[in-house]
């Protein structure tokens, strides 16, 4: 074997190990789980065959999730035809006002498919649809609300019990808690989990520092998306975990 396939080898491979590390933390128990980071929690693909699903699961006020939307944004538009409405979160939740859209229909031009949950309503005092929750009940009511919706969606019933217990049973090793308890009141807070015939990836952390984009508008966000340098960071971790998990598929995604 020559010298330049020797070193066309070996950066690859160290491509690989870099996003391995960076992007993607592939633990051997669930005991507790890093911020900022996608996790591999299994070998199982929950996609259709062929696909792969990117399933987000937020709130109409979440400033978190406003943030997130950007990046989300950012990669699927490469993937299929998004609709969606500019957004401000929840204006009594801090940090408060954060731009974001909320998305309402992707329509699918290559393998992989978005889908989105959004659990509670504005001001997080009831459900999407109005039903009012005591602050207390939260997290179980939106539990069995996540569950609905994806059901509703065709999704495999253990995409929402993955984020349930990835959110409210898996401490993040930075605040030693789930994600669902290191916020007030405790609530669903934020998720994404990706999964393909590679297997399932979660992340249930801020990809992007809600921060950031305080002040701006949505209209003004979406015309400078490459101006945010932490959006950009964010659309390239999630589309190097759709890429890991669509495993033989990768070959099949925009890049």
């Amino acid at each position: 074997m020559n010298k330049p396939i020797i070193a066309i080898i070996v950066i690859v491979v160290l491509v690989i190990a870099f996003f391995s590390i960076y992007y993607i933390s592939k633990l051997s128990n669930a005991s507790t789980i890093p911020a900022g980071k996608f996790v591999k929690i299994s070998n199982v693909d929950l996609a259709p065959k062929g696909e792969v699903i990117v399933v987000e699961q937020s709130w109409y006020g979440c400033p978190v999730g406003a943030a997130a939307s950007w990046a989300i944004y950012n990669v699927l538009k490469n993937y299929g035809n998004i609709t969606f409405e500019f957004h401000y979160s929840d204006p009594d939740h801090n940090p408060a006002n954060i731009p974001g859209l909320i998305f309402l229909n992707f329509t699918p031009t290559s393998i992989v498919r978005f889908y989105v949950g959004y659990v509670y309503n504005e001001y997080l005092n009831a459900s999407y649809n109005g039903t009012p929750i005591p602050q207390n009940e939260l997290v179980p009511v939106g539990e069995e609300i996540l569950k609905e919706e994806y059901a509703s969606m065709g999704l495999n019933p253990q995409v929402a019990n993955y984020i349930i217990q990835y959110e409210t049973q898996v401490p993040i090793q930075q605040y030693g808690k789930p994600s669902a308890y290191y916020v007030q009141p405790p609530h669903l807070n934020f998720a994404i989990l990706i999964s393909g015939p590679n297997g399932t990836y979660i992340i249930t952390t801020p990809i992007v520092n809600p921060n950031i984009l305080s002040g701006y508008s949505p209209q003004y966000v979406y015309s400078h998306l490459d101006n945010f340098q932490q959006i950009i960071q964010a659309s390239q971790m999630i589309q190097q975990v759709i890429l890991e998990a669509a495993g033989p598929l990768a070959s099949e995604c925009p890049t």
